[in-house]
């Protein structure tokens, strides 16, 4: 988002909360990209996505994660219209019930507030930090059938969400390789003690350690730093279980990396002036103002995760591939000037199983970058934007869009 905007003529303060760029697929949480191009290849994400994974490609042979770190900072800093802030936590907002004026955020590393003053702020957080902070409409949790007519809907509402995983990397060596766990980690003596969770993970490329997954029954912001806890008492024990515990072909496995900040799938969502359901996917999402597009299955965690004991942790629901993303989800409902992109625009949460994937996130921050600069350039607003110029520019950069023709 910061970098199509900047790309586009506007001056951006990019605000970030740790020291790294990238999210969930940066070095400290350590998830690969997927997308719609993840299930069917001719849908691989384009535009500014695909810029930085053939780079990535061309840079970063091994895939290592501290150097996709550096690629994403190099990316920004490359810039002249991005002034970068990491490490600073946006802690303040001065609103009033339709307007931001400014944000205020204190940055760890040299104990500094900073405050930024715009005429658009576009809340790529996730956690939907800014609609604590002001009066932007948001929800939580899962709807009830009865609320937008859906069949994966619950039949009464809850506030459970999916929850985030906390990832493991390991390699395999040529000799035998011993292990001792924490003496604070759980030990399963037993695949029933695991809840019978999958051990495939040092046999097959393209799998990992998801279903270490907590948090879809606590508070998914609140409770984070105890969920990380306990998450990490089951991390240690399951890589105990597979060395120590039984015979699982892992002797000459050695433990390379456990992550201490969980991945997210799920938090607050604002609402937007259209809230994409269940249907809109299955409906293909032709909408008139698309901006951006879906493909990964609606892929739903139960919220118990790793303690859910009736089989797998999740449950796919079909999705066509591509399914199309309006621009109106990416905008408040009531805030004049906010916008969002991620896993925090306006769906439900049975829309946002599939919405949430990296890939997916990305080609919606270009979008909105990209109209963010339109809006500032042209002197309009998310009311009186030109859709049709705003999808023309995204063509232009390469960005597909489904049903839409230059």
């Amino acid at each position: 988002c910061a970098i199509s905007a900047a790309r586009c003529g506007s001056k951006v303060v990019l605000i970030q909360d740790r020291p790294v760029l990238g999210g969930n697929s940066s070095s400290e949480i350590r998830m690969w990209v997927s997308g719609a191009g993840s299930r069917v290849r001719n849908l691989q994400e384009t535009g500014l996505m695909e810029e930085i994974l053939l780079d990535n490609m061309y840079s970063n042979k091994e895939r290592n994660f501290s150097l996709w770190d550096a690629l994403l900072y190099g990316k920004v800093m490359a810039e002249p219209n991005i002034t970068l802030l990491l490490n600073c936590s946006v802690c303040e907002a001065d609103s009033d019930a339709t307007h931001i004026n400014s944000v205020t955020g204190f940055q760890l590393t040299t104990y500094t507030w900073h405050t930024v003053k715009a005429d658009i702020f576009v809340d790529c957080s996730g956690d939907s930090i800014l609609s604590e902070l002001t009066d932007a409409e948001y929800m939580v949790g899962r709807e009830a059938k009865s609320t937008f007519g859906e069949e994966f809907g619950l039949e009464v509402a809850d506030r459970h969400t999916m929850g985030m995983s906390l990832m493991i990397q390991a390699h395999e060596t040529d000799h035998k390789c011993e292990y001792v766990p924490p003496v604070w980690a759980y030990t399963y003596h037993t695949d029933e003690e695991m809840n019978f969770k999958p051990h495939e993970c040092l046999d097959k490329i393209n799998t990992n350690f998801y279903w270490i997954e907590l948090g879809g029954m606590q508070d998914s912001i609140r409770d984070t730093e105890q969920i990380r806890d306990e998450l990490l008492k089951i991390a240690f024990g399951v890589w105990d279980h597979i060395k120590n515990q039984g015979d699982h072909g892992a002797d000459n496995w050695e433990l390379d990396w456990v992550g201490f900040l969980p991945g997210k799938r799920e938090s607050r969502r604002y609402i937007g002036k259209h809230v994409v359901t269940q249907n809109d996917v299955e409906a293909e999402g032709k909408f008139y103002d698309i901006v951006g597009y879906g493909g990964w299955t609606m892929d739903d965690h139960f919220p118990e995760g790793f303690y859910y004991q009736k089989g797998e942790t999740t449950i796919f629901h079909p999705a066509p591939s591509p399914w199309g993303i309006p621009f109106r989800a990416l905008c408040s409902k009531n805030i004049e000037n906010l916008m969002f992109a991620g896993r925090n625009i306006s769906v439900t949460h049975a829309a946002l199983s599939s919405s949430r994937v990296m890939a997916t996130c990305a080609v919606l921050g270009q979008a909105l970058g990209t109209a963010a600069a339109l809006m500032v350039n042209r002197g309009t607003d998310i009311n009186s934007i030109d859709i049709k110029e705003l999808q023309r520019q995204l063509m232009f950069d390469d960005c597909y869009l489904p049903f839409v023709e230059r």
